[in-house]
């Protein structure tokens, strides 16, 4: 795959913004990539102060430009690209492309490549505009609200939401980068720069450096005249003294930049009073700069609503002055606001968006993979329900622990099947039951008590009563207010790993494990809760900071890393990691399958089951959600990947393999779905291989209330030419 991108570079705008780190990623993956852009004459943006690479190619004006002496649109280096072999064209708009031109040579382009366009608008262009009406092999948003604009120029099945790009994160030494730029390392830096607005926070900014001499206030524009205008500026405004220095060095590279922002105590961005926003609109200086380890705090506006979470905002000077001195002096809040930062930025990281974009490609040109066959009830009513009368003593008192079993993780050892479940209590808390059964379908045995729950900080909200209240005013009752949920098993190493949805003060990914001699010692002997948790070992959060679930490993290791799939919305991603549960991880790893606009798995989607090893290639049940004639409903399907490489998806069912019918699925807790977490061979463990004929036994929750079980067998849900091109 060649890729050639249309749009602005190397200014301090968003589209270059956005360009940039994507560009970055697949030059070091080794892509071939080039980049055709606006003439220095004729920018989009600041222009920054850096030599253009190789693969960057000058050749026309904004749209509408004239200047003396240059070609307005130089067609000839694109059409060389197609010639060359570049395949794919990515185009990035906001309205300063050269529309009539370009549209002229996009048909001879689409004849040999894919084209796609990365929309930056940020309201609907009227009707008639002529960049939409041509046909596009697909459009790329950044935000829902432009996907609702968009439908009215294309199908829905064109349209695809891609996250935008933070930049890598950078790890500089406070105390070093003051001394490579030469400023103060005795003081409590706040510092601005960018397209923003340098006036209306200085008020409140003078105000906390006269009752704190210890601040020390930076501005960074672009040019020397910019620098000029905004001292005479503030002293006509009556400030003697303006801001402590203002240098004019605010259209250097971003990696000098990230200098810039590592030496300051505080980033401030505001767009002035009056800056309100319109459409779907977003701040690319924030994500620019989101991990480079300092509190960013803005001016309430659209274009930080999407970041709420990672970056604090303020209405008012007082609100400024108040905000900014508890970032500067409340160190627990600082570094909560930085970790949570860069888990953001680390979740929407260059290597995660940009696979987000090539998997949309790919899926541009992947063959069409042909149905597979679907999942059989077994029964007409679920196979386990919740016990309404079953209690355990919670800190002395009795609490009833199943309001709702759902979503259980299974496994098959030694002949029996384990199922562990979602038991949902009146508290509002989840916890994991266990149930289990020689043939997978007649109980055998259930214990009358959890044999995991939360324990830990980060399994519990702080404020419990807080969000229980929140329930019972919005639904009358308390729901899901905490505790560990959606259990996925496998067996690695003499050990059975659990990964959890962790639902404390967020929603994050847990890790616990117990020996497989230790577990099944436990089911014949232990006699409470108590002793359950004597044997249970946490490993801890996977992604720590993350808004995370659908968490499963592969059963096995490769090489000697662990392989990890999880769901950051709306897409899944995989990662090899030598161990899970890095507090300092670097990477959430690259995008691993996406929604489908044109099938049933439209919304968003999420992994099941941990995989089965067939001898096709390792077989995953997923979930996704879809409309369904106007209908939201959860439904499951089938990925199979690699053997070899579990990255490489080999089959992805265009059908679902069930979707929610009977009364239990369509009527409960939350209507119409079916969510699987657990699948187990019907006649051989887990870990065994399975061949063509072998049958697989889905444990799924109906309705978020019961559980449900199916069958299938594996030449069922992989199609024959699947099974006979591997």
């Amino acid at each position: 795959m060649k890729i050639a991108f249309i749009g602005s570079w190397g200014t301090d705008g968003g589209v270059s913004r956005h360009l940039t780190p994507i560009v970055e990623w697949l030059r070091s993956q080794k892509y071939e990539v080039k980049v055709f852009t606006h003439y220095k004459e004729a920018p989009h943006g600041m222009p920054l102060n850096i030599e253009d690479e190789d693969y960057v190619v000058r050749c026309y004006t904004t749209q509408g430009r004239k200047i003396k002496e240059l070609k307005a649109f130089n067609s000839e280096p694109i059409l060389r690209a197609l010639k060359e072999g570049y395949n794919v064209f990515i185009i990035e708009d906001l309205g300063m492309l050269p529309m009539e031109d370009l549209l002229e040579i996009f048909p001879r382009v689409k004849a040999g490549a894919k084209v796609l366009l990365v929309n930056h608008d940020n309201k609907p262009k009227p009707n008639d505009s002529l960049f939409w009406k041509f046909e596009w092999d697909a459009i790329i948003n950044f935000l829902p609200g432009q996907n609702e604009f968009m439908t009215k120029h294309y199908s829905r099945d064109k349209i695809h939401l891609t996250d935008f790009p933070c930049y890598p994160i950078v790890k500089i030494d406070k105390d070093i980068a003051r001394q490579s730029l030469n400023l103060p390392k005795d003081k409590k830096i706040i510092i601005t720069f960018g397209e923003y607005d340098f006036i209306s926070p200085f008020r409140a900014l003078y105000e906390l450096r006269e009752k704190d001499p210890s601040i020390y206030l930076l501005c960074l524009t672009y040019t020397e005249k910019q620098k000029k205008d905004l001292e005479g500026k503030l002293k006509e405004l009556g400030y003697e003294k303006g801001y402590d220095e203002i240098r004019a060095e605010g259209a250097s590279s971003w990696k000098r930049r990230a200098e810039y922002v590592a030496a300051s105590d505080v980033v401030v961005l505001d767009k002035g009073e009056n800056i309100t926003g319109e459409g779907a609109v977003l701040s690319s200086t924030a994500h620019q700069i989101m991990g480079w380890g300092t509190p960013i705090i803005a001016r309430a506006n659209k274009f930080f609503e999407p970041l709420n979470m990672v970056v604090v905002t303020y209405r008012n000077n007082a609100e400024l002055k108040r905000k900014i001195r508890e970032l500067l002096y409340n160190n627990r809040l600082r570094e909560n606001i930085i970790r949570r930062a860069r888990a953001f930025a680390l979740a929407h990281s260059p290597e995660r968006v940009t696979t987000q974009i090539l998997e949309i490609i790919n899926d541009l040109t992947r063959p069409t993979y042909p149905p597979c066959g679907k999942v059989k009830r077994l029964r007409t009513t679920p196979l386990i329900r919740p016990r309404r009368e079953a209690v355990i003593a919670i800190n002395g008192e009795l609490v009833r622990w199943e309001r709702c079993v759902y979503n259980a993780a299974a496994i098959r050892l030694e002949g029996v099947t384990y199922v562990l479940y979602r038991a949902l209590g009146y508290d509002g808390i989840s916890r994991i039951g266990l149930w289990w059964s020689r043939d997978g379908i007649r109980e055998d045995g259930r214990l009358d008590y959890p044999i995991f729950g939360p324990e830990t900080s980060y399994e519990l909200p702080r404020d419990i009563s807080a969000r229980r209240e929140y329930h019972i005013r919005k639904y009358g009752i308390i729901r899901e207010a905490g505790g560990t949920e959606d259990p996925r098993v496998v067996e690695i190493d003499g050990y059975i790993y659990m990964t959890y949805t962790a639902y404390g003060d967020i929603v994050q990914a847990g890790l616990a494990k117990v020996k497989k001699e230790d577990f099944l010692r436990a089911v014949e002997e232990f006699r409470s809760f108590d002793e359950w948790k004597t044997i249970w070992r946490r490993e801890g959060l996977i992604f720590p900071g993350i808004e995370d679930k659908d968490v499963i490993l592969y059963p096995q290791k490769f090489g000697d890393k662990y392989c990890v799939v999880h769901r950051i919305p709306p897409d899944m991603q995989i990662v090899f990691t030598d161990n899970p549960v890095k507090e300092d991880y670097e990477t959430i790893g690259r995008t691993f399958a996406r929604p489908r606009p044109w099938l049933w798995d439209n919304l968003k989607i999420g992994a099941g089951a941990p995989p089965l090893k067939t001898k096709y290639g390792w077989l995953h049940i997923y979930h996704g959600v879809g409309e369904v004639k106007g209908v939201r409903k959860y439904m499951l399907g089938v990925i199979v990947t690699d053997l070899k490489m579990p990255d490489r998806i080999i089959y992805r069912s265009p059908n679902p393999i069930l979707v929610p019918e009977k009364d239990y699925e369509v009527h409960g807790w939350a209507p119409n779905v079916v969510f699987c977490c657990g699948a187990v061979p019907k006649h051989k463990d887990s870990n065994e291989v399975l061949e063509e004929d072998d049958e697989i036994l889905i444990y799924y929750g109906g309705a978020d209330h019961v559980i449900g079980v199916g069958e299938a067998r594996i030449s069922e849900l992989i199609p024959r030419k699947i099974r006979e091109n591997i």
